[in-house]
């Protein structure tokens, strides 16, 4: 427990941030292209399918909004209750990796398969949504590995402690929650409109 909590002060959350996304990135990239063979058929069904579906449809999006909505509020949820037990910074250093290994599959897989045309769908996919999910999730890393390490190398162990420190995050938490709101708006509207006519150019 004394070197966990000395590698803690050690170490900070951008670096290890920035290693364990360049590690998930470069295992997404490999995987993508190890296994490509594997996966290129199931992507011309799904082009086939899916994409006709979306494009000839018309979009709920109320319902889509309901949808990411729920979705990004019960991982917002579920990243700050961990954030103040001992799972907190494994289940970060988690996040930030499988999001690092599906960003690089994804961009690899899309851009070999699609071209120039993959880099519009995969600039469309995140747009622009994606402009405010960005500092959403760098704010909720930094402040919530911050929380995490202050819990338990401090000893702050007492539910007294604790909740002293999530009661100094509250507003903090709030502006993000209220951000995070705005963020699910523009996936669920302006970003589906957007994606919609992108895959225009795949049908």
């Amino acid at each position: 427990m004394k070197l966990f909590k000395l590698q803690l002060h050690k170490l900070g959350v951008i670096q290890i941030s920035i290693f364990l996304l360049i590690l998930g990135v470069f295992l997404g990239v490999l995987c993508a292209n190890i296994f490509h063979e594997n996966y290129v058929s199931q992507m011309q069904n799904y082009e086939d399918s899916v994409f006709s579906k979306i494009t000839d449809n018309s979009i709920d999006y109320a319902g889509l909004f309901q949808y990411v909505l729920g979705k990004n509020f019960n991982d917002f949820l579920i990243f700050w209750l961990l954030s103040i037990t001992i799972l907190g910074i494994p289940y970060m250093a988690l996040k930030v990796t499988s999001f690092g290994f599906f960003t690089g599959f994804f961009i690899s897989a899309v851009t070999m398969q699609y071209g120039l045309k993959g880099l519009l769908l995969v600039l469309v996919y995140v747009f622009p949504h994606g402009l405010l999910y960005l500092p959403i999730s760098l704010l909720c890393l930094y402040k919530g590995f911050e929380l995490c390490r202050t819990i338990y190398s401090e000893n702050r162990n007492n539910f007294g402690g604790i909740a002293k420190l999530v009661k100094n995050h509250l507003v903090l938490i709030l502006l993000l929650a209220i951000a995070l709101v705005v963020a699910s708006f523009l996936e669920a509207y302006p970003g589906a409109y957007f994606l919609k006519k992108a895959l225009t150019a795949f049908t």
